[in-house]
């Protein structure tokens, strides 16, 4: 798959992101160090099968986050400590098509997850 399919691929799945809760729209819920801003919210109250959420005002980013969403969510806190982004890239072919900010940014994400549920 060439850039620009993965590109409308992305966009296409940017869509597919469930709504992100408004309460968790601040500050205490951006992760810190995205070129765009993101917004991370994680309800462990059941460990065996994690709430994650993501938004962004970026299609590509929103995309990108549902690919990791789609890893993530509704899995144990034991599965999303093992996740791991860089083979995330590789399994989507996404390691030579993203700018070292963005990838850099989705490792972000990635360690703000493992934070949340560590």
């Amino acid at each position: 798959m060439n850039w620009e399919q993965q590109y409308r691929r992305l966009v296409q799945l940017s869509r597919t992101l469930p709504a992100y809760p408004e309460q968790a729209r601040d500050d205490a819920h951006l992760v810190s160090g995205c070129e765009a801003k993101v917004w991370l919210y994680v309800d462990s109250s059941d460990p065996d099968a994690v709430v994650v959420r993501f938004d962004s005002g970026s299609r590509i980013v929103k995309g990108l986050l549902a690919l990791v969403q789609q890893q993530v969510d509704g899995q144990s806190l034991t599965a999303i400590q093992a996740f791991d982004i860089d083979t995330l890239f590789r399994a989507e072919g996404l390691e030579g098509h993203l700018t070292p900010s963005r990838a850099n940014g989705l490792r972000n994400v990635a360690k703000s997850l493992h934070e949340l549920t560590g």
